[in-house]
């Protein structure tokens, strides 16, 4: 008999044990799938009003029954057009100076992509204001500048600065290059992505902020802090940055 009253408080504690498991993932499965969904999956959106500025074009869509505001870095685009994107960061209550207009949400992406057009090169990745170090297809590793970049009295390469990333680390670096892309006032600051011709196991392209205004094609030198492994968040992660920059003249 006393076996029996065990045996049923067993059954029965192992019972009750299933049917919180059950509740509890029944709870937390749905958070799950929604996290998965927005880190993997392409959001489609379709284009309703466009606002061109110097450096970004903005986009009034719509996502099923959302709308919202989004900006890419300048491209051509077209009002009625469904496109897709994967990612983003939101910036609330975002100053476009450009277009003197305060926007309540807006999302910053990499790019739109249009579904039936030709898939995008790594070339093409430079327009990206957080896209992390371009990798270049071949992998290479080269010393030599490109033409018509000179060095600044102690500056470094691409190739020495990422080849010697991590005694760089934490120290400040002085680097000459040719500004490829230019993105500015996000997150307070200004994003340069910078090429000098070298390139180190395929890394050819520094992403620099500042507060400085450049143009695209300058060569400039600049003096900032190598800072590794840098999450902002939303997907936005470099194994690199050189931060708060200053123009060297």
């Amino acid at each position: 008999m006393r076996k029996l009253i065990i045996w049923s408080i067993a059954s029965l504690m192992t019972l009750l044990v299933l049917v919180q498991c059950k509740q509890k993932n029944e709870g937390y499965e749905p958070v799950q799938n929604s996290e998965m969904t927005s880190n993997t999956n392409l959001k489609q959106v379709t284009v309703k009003e466009i606002l061109n500025a110097n450096a970004y074009t903005y986009l009034f869509v719509s996502e099923g029954e959302k709308e919202y505001w989004m900006a890419i870095p300048l491209t051509d685009v077209e009002v009625g057009k469904t496109y897709v994107y994967e990612g983003g960061m939101e910036m609330k209550n975002f100053e476009s100076k450009d277009l003197n207009r305060t926007f309540e949400s807006v999302f910053f992406v990499e790019s739109l992509v249009d579904p039936n057009a030709p898939a995008k090169t790594n070339v093409e990745a430079t327009s990206n204001p957080h896209g992390g170090n371009v990798v270049s297809e071949k992998g290479e590793t080269k010393t030599q500048l490109s033409e018509g970049i000179v060095l600044a009295k102690g500056a470094i390469s691409l190739h020495d600065l990422f080849s010697g990333k991590d005694k760089l680390a934490g120290k400040t670096v002085a680097l000459t290059g040719k500004v490829v892309s230019f993105n500015p006032e996000i997150m307070n600051k200004n994003w340069i992505h910078l090429q000098d011709g070298s390139s180190f196991k395929g890394l050819n392209d520094v992403i620099v902020t500042t507060l400085a205004k450049v143009a695209v094609d300058d060569i400039v030198t600049v003096k900032g802090l190598v800072v590794l492994n840098k999450d902002l968040g939303s997907g936005y992660k470099y194994d690199i940055l050189i931060e708060d920059a200053t123009i060297v003249k």
